[in-house]
């Protein structure tokens, strides 16, 4: 494959982990305005969001280069 199709396929990765990374947001935001965000659910939301930047981070990188 060649550069062009490299950077094509990580640009849609990259906006796939952006979607998916907004909607965990907004899940989190419906957990706060529900009232039950405590304890473990509060511990994976966050993990979860850390995680998922982390990963949006890595895939945007090489699109830098």
């Amino acid at each position: 494959m060649d550069k062009k199709g490299v950077t094509g396929s990580l640009s849609f990765l990259a906006f796939l982990m952006f979607l998916l990374l907004a909607f965990w947001c907004i899940n989190i935001f419906k957990h706060i305005r529900a009232g039950g965000w405590k304890g473990f659910r509060a511990a994976v939301d966050i993990s979860g969001a850390v995680l998922l930047a982390g990963v949006f981070a890595a895939v945007i990188l090489p699109l830098f280069k």
